[in-house]
């Protein structure tokens, strides 16, 4: 007969005799009493950190899997791989930033003790790196976005009633910070004078304690209204001798909250080309005049302002 026949010959019974054969040595090494070692390889380490006062672990131990041998009864010693058991490195105290700790079987978890022995680990060792906790006051920053509906204005700077956070973390994350700021709040929400909640913008935050997490915002708002200041003399510093700016004034007219109005001091507000003076002695080289834009300054930031027009012309007052 072939080797083939042989080994195909009856397979099914040949497969259930070997299944059999395997139980019964399996049952007989749960059974045995006698004592086995084996060792459990990938075994994680992890740390319970229970002084964090002044110090905070950084990153994982190294290394973060060890290798560990375990005595007991065979059949126990099966139990305990399959129950995937971890050694806790509890840190009561930290006096240095590097920290070299052997590693102790008292630390090992998920086994029964009663009946497992811990032999020894692999590496024996493990290192915790540390960095100083620190906990500090850092200013908070406002953030404005959009605009008030047409209809109101502000009549003060919007204002928080949070100055200072705690912001407490490794010292390394921490010492770098200058503002925390706030979630930008946007104008175009309001409809009348109140107090909004923002939320604290934790973004690039993570793994840092912050309190408190948020903030009441007052915003103080009235009706919007319009004041016609007159006719402006339009400068131009860096102008020319001779060169004419037509028209020589403009009216403008300024938006905000009465209370805003009321402080704007008018000698103050100026209409200004803006214009570059070499560009527009060129243009008047090539042309004999210059279209050039102009705009308005002195304003306080709550009031707005808008010119009868936002250019002018300059030419030479004579022939070139």
């Amino acid at each position: 007969m072939s080797l083939t026949g042989i080994v195909t010959r009856n397979w099914r019974l040949k497969i259930a005799a070997l299944v059999l054969a395997v139980l019964i040595w399996v049952t007989i090494r749960l059974s045995d009493p006698r004592i086995s070692a084996i060792s459990i390889p990938d075994v994680r380490v992890r740390v319970e950190q229970v002084d964090t006062t002044n110090w905070v672990l950084k990153g994982p131990p190294s290394p973060d899997r060890v290798e560990m041998t375990v005595t007991g009864p065979y059949g126990e010693l099966l139990r305990a791989a399959m129950a995937e058991p971890e050694v806790v490195v509890p840190v009561d105290s930290v006096w240095q930033e590097d920290v070299v700790l052997g590693l102790a079987s008292g630390w090992v978890r998920n086994i029964d003790r009663g009946s497992i022995g811990i032999e020894s680990f692999t590496p024996s060792s493990v290192r915790l790196i540390f960095e100083r906790h620190r906990v500090v006051e850092i200013p908070v920053s406002l953030r404005l976005t959009g605009r008030l509906p047409d209809s109101l204005a502000l009549v003060s700077e919007p204002r928080a009633n949070l100055l200072f956070v705690q912001v407490g973390g490794p010292a390394a994350a921490v010492d770098p910070l200058e503002t925390v700021f706030l979630e930008p709040f946007d104008l175009g929400v309001v409809t009348g004078s109140g107090r909004f909640e923002v939320a604290l913008d934790t973004t690039g935050l993570g793994g840092l304690k912050v309190s408190p997490l948020t903030a009441a915002l007052s915003v103080d708002v009235a009706p919007r209204q319009s004041w016609v200041v007159g006719q402006l003399p339009v400068e131009f510093p860096e102008a020319d001798a001779g060169w004419v700016i037509d028209p020589g004034t403009l009216e403008a007219t300024l938006y905000g909250a009465e209370l805003q109005l009321s402080a704007i001091n008018v000698d103050a507000i100026l209409v200004s080309v803006t214009a570059d003076a070499a560009s527009v002695r060129l243009e008047i080289e090539r042309n004999g005049e210059a279209r050039v834009p102009v705009g308005l300054s002195g304003l306080t930031r709550w009031v707005e302002g808008s010119l009868e027009a936002d250019s002018v012309t300059v030419r030479r007052s004579g022939p070139p």
